[in-house]
């Protein structure tokens, strides 16, 4: 491709890694940190079956010889015995894990999947690193192709013959089922993850959705009778394997000392010891990642299996070897200084250390042993037809079952300097030819929709409890923003002075329905001279005000974050560029647009465009997530957030605007007919444009805005969509669903919670508050729509005790079985 044709295409690969969602870096990360977290280029490696028949020969002869040295190590330590290896070496390493001794011992592969770094030379490959703990970049691999195939689809299928790599996530699968301890067809399998806070998240992510698993954190699980569980929506789930995507130092706080305890999962190394539970990778792989072990692997191939090495490892020297660290000195410009060990996915980038006047800098001088010398090698271009010669690595991954190692047949390439640890830097696609036979080791359609588990259909408490509240959150910030937006153009509009004291109520049920009940609205504020002043940005872009619209969004993509297993890349890509767009509004300088009206100060044009950013792309996402989501409990749960949030807003804009008129109403003592009492009510006209109903209104009642149809729409009429009657039917609809899945009976909490508000609201009279004359003495109607916003603040208490709080219901449990013991004796 001419540069005039790369260019646009590099442009619309960085906006597909972009909307993805798939940048890894948060808005604080964005500005703090240097360096991009990922970016493709569009020119791949290309391998013919000739040359990766060798090179994945080479790759499954360099697993097999880890798998081998990890058993050893742990068990026999027969390579120590026989001094192939200093002693030390192991001893001394920083992840060597001594509770790892004896865990597994019929463990025949402590890595299944691991990742080699390659870099190809004038005389051929060279293998350069070994990942043996948590590799990463699998996820990159699939998705670069992807991207590739979407955005260059037509250079793709001019290509002969090559082959995909999309379904290796599949074959990762199947490796972890064949891990179970317990003869299952279908064990279940989560992926454990750090969470979305440290780097890389969004691989964890996408592997548990490719592979159809549940994304755990290390709270998510918990430690009985020496097994594991996995806390659902329906209860305590058996797990069978963990897929572990964090450092094994954060595995089991109870056996390692770490400052980061909420992450691991206490009393694991017992249920691993007992058997009922394998971890994949195994505890104590990342001891094989040292570079002071590569100089030793020619010895270990011909100890372990009597073959010579396929492939040469890069020219390592360690540090602590004396004789040849003078050899070394003597030709510095020939070699890099190297820690034994990259500093883990989390910690801080360490700068690499160099020659200095004096020799070895003083850091090598005090700890020899933590470094090596590595000889500098150049790699081959790219492409033949590159014009730089940019370095670059390969990095291919294998999986480990039995005895069988099935290699990807491509990888990741990054380009130029290689990235820190928490990146993936600038990376390339590699294309594999292939040689007429297929392509091997690939997974039907067939077999990939066999679903892995119970887990397929149960979404985790705690997933549960996010997606209840990415529902809340995300109709917090579209009701507040509509609400907003009427206000702002009622706003404008011609209203007498002696009418703004009648606007009070309007303005209170808004302040409460959006969280600001706090602000101070005195009887000569009208709308003008209120919404003129800096209110309206402490409701939308106050990035310190907890129930601005940013701060709803904002906490709308935290609980999605969390959630990348559930939420379609399509709709992700649309709630992070809804953030993104806060955020630009927010850093712009607050300076008032001239007013439309000499009159009528006009609210801030941010806080505008930030209202009609929300009202668009929270109803497309909305929109998006129904039409791309699986609809299981998960989506059930995200709907009851939606609902019931809706709900609570329209009682609370309903409490002061229809109590202040029931307060007027039984104000009079002349028995006069309701037409007479409201005569006019602009405020009511325009809640109904506030709540989205105004239109309903008219069709249903075909009249003016009066207070006892009002209440009727929005309190009991079961078609309106802002009706709280309509919602709580939807409610039960979900919940109904739920319980579908979890088997749950009717007879549960939440359910009960949610039928009392029902009862409530359909045995209201609203007769006896908008009859005068036939009112009874003690009825007041704001009072019961206090009540019934009670009601409705309870069903989140029966809900997170039914569905996510797991204390509560081994609480229960323990409570039942106590009673049936005491009625035995």
């Amino acid at each position: 491709m001419h540069p005039s044709q790369l260019r646009p295409l590099r442009n619309r690969l960085r906006l597909s890694i972009r909307d993805a969602g798939l940048t890894d870096l948060t808005l604080a990360d964005a500005t703090q940190t240097a360096g991009t977290f990922w970016e493709l280029e569009p020119t791949p490696l290309v391998i013919d079956a000739v040359e990766w028949a060798g090179l994945e020969a080479a790759i499954k002869q360099q697993a097999r010889l880890i798998n081998a040295f990890l058993v050893d190590i742990y068990s026999g330590q027969e390579v120590l015995k026989e001094g192939i290896i200093p002693p030390d070496i192991i001893f001394n390493d920083p992840y060597y894990r001594r509770p790892r001794l004896g865990l597994s011992p019929e463990r025949v592969n402590p890595a299944t999947l691991l990742r080699f770094d390659l870099v190809k030379t004038a005389r051929g490959w060279v293998f350069t690193e070994t990942h043996a703990n948590t590799p990463v970049g699998l996820s990159y691999a699939v998705q670069n192709r992807r991207f590739l195939t979407q955005e260059a689809g037509e250079i793709y299928r001019a290509l002969p013959d090559y082959h995909s790599i999309i379904n290796f996530p599949l074959q990762l699968l199947d490796a972890l089922r064949a891990l179970a301890p317990r003869e299952r067809s279908n064990p279940n399998i989560v992926v454990l993850t750090t969470g979305p806070r440290f780097p890389f998240f969004s691989e964890h992510s996408f592997l548990a959705r490719k592979m159809g698993l549940p994304l755990a954190h290390g709270d998510d699980l918990l430690v009985l009778d020496n097994r594991v569980y996995f806390k659902t929506v329906a209860g305590l789930v058996r797990i069978d394997v963990i897929y572990r995507r964090l450092n094994d130092a954060y595995i089991d706080p109870v056996v390692f000392s770490t400052d980061r305890e909420a992450v691991g999962i206490p009393g694991l190394l017992q249920c691993i010891r007992a058997g009922n539970v394998v971890l994949a990778n195994d505890i104590g792989t990342g001891v094989a990642e040292s570079r002071s072990l590569q100089p030793y692997f020619p010895k270990l191939m011909r100890f372990y299996f009597g073959e010579k090495p396929l492939l040469p490892q890069i020219g390592t020297i360690p540090c602590n070897d004396i004789d040849q660290l003078e050899y070394v000195l003597d030709h510095r410009a020939h070699y890099r200084l190297r820690p034994a060990h990259d500093p883990r996915i989390g910690q801080p980038a360490v700068p690499e250390p160099r020659f200095g006047p004096r020799g070895l800098p003083q850091v090598i001088r005090e700890s020899p042993a933590a470094y090596v010398a590595q000889s500098i090698i150049t790699s081959m271009p790219l492409s033949p037809q590159a014009k730089r010669k940019t370095p670059y690595r390969l990095s291919t991954y294998v999986l480990a079952q039995g005895k069988q190692f099935s290699v990807m047949p491509g990888g990741v390439i990054n380009l130029g300097v290689e990235p820190p640890p928490d990146r993936v830097g600038l990376s390339a696609d590699v294309i594999v030819m292939a040689d007429g036979a297929g392509a091997p080791g690939e997974i039907s359609d067939l077999e990939a929709s066999v679903a892995s588990g119970s887990l397929s259909t149960l979404p985790g408490s705690r997933a549960a409890e996010s997606l209840f509240w990415l529902g809340r959150y995300l109709e917090r910030a579209e009701s507040a923003a509509r609400m907003l937006f009427i206000l702002d153009d009622v706003a404008l509009e011609e209203i007498p002075a002696r009418d703004r004291k009648r606007w009070l109520p309007v303005w209170r049920g808004l302040l409460e329905a959006t969280g600001h009940a706090d602000e101070k609205i005195t009887a000569r504020e009208s709308p003008h001279a209120t919404f003129g002043r800096d209110l309206p940005w402490r409701m939308t872009l106050d990035t310190r005000n907890p129930s601005s619209l940013f701060s709803s969004v904002r906490a709308a993509a935290d609980n999605a974050r969390q959630l990348r297993d559930y939420v379609s890349p399509e709709a992700w890509s649309l709630l992070t560029r809804l953030l993104d767009r806060l955020d630009q509004l927010a850093r712009l300088p607050r300076k008032p647009a001239r007013a439309r009206n000499p009159r009528q100060p006009s609210p801030q044009p941010n806080a505008s465009l930030a209202i009609q950013a929300v009202l668009t792309d929270v109803n497309a996402f909305l929109g998006t997530a129904e039409r791309t989501m699986l609809h299981d409990a998960g989506w059930h749960f995200m709907l009851l957030g939606v609902q019931l949030e809706r709900a609570i807003m329209t009682c609370g804009a309903l409490r002061h605007v229809l109590g202040a008129l029931d307060t007027a109403a039984r104000a009079r003592t002349d028995a006069v007919s309701d037409s007479l009492i409201y005569q006019d009510n602009p405020e009511l006209s325009a809640l109904l444009r506030m709540l989205g109903s105004q239109d309903a209104y008219r069709r249903l009642f075909q009249t003016r805005s009066q207070p006892r149809f009002v209440a009727e729409l929005f309190l009991q009429q079961p078609d309106a969509p802002r009706s709280i009657f309509q919602t709580l039917q939807t409610m039960q609809t979900s919940l109904a669903a739920i319980r579908a899945d979890t088997l749950e009976g009717d007879d549960e909490p939440a359910a009960r919670s949610l039928t009392r508000v029902i009862d409530f609201v359909g045995a209201l009279r609203l007769d006896h508050y908008f009859g005068v004359a036939t009112r009874p003495s003690d009825s007041n109607l704001g009072e019961a729509l206090s009540s019934l916003l009670e009601l409705l603040w309870a069903v989140y208490p029966e809900l997170s005790d039914q569905y996510f709080n797991h204390q509560a219901r081994l609480a229960a449990t323990a409570a039942q079985t106590e009673l049936s013991l005491a009625s035995e004796m």
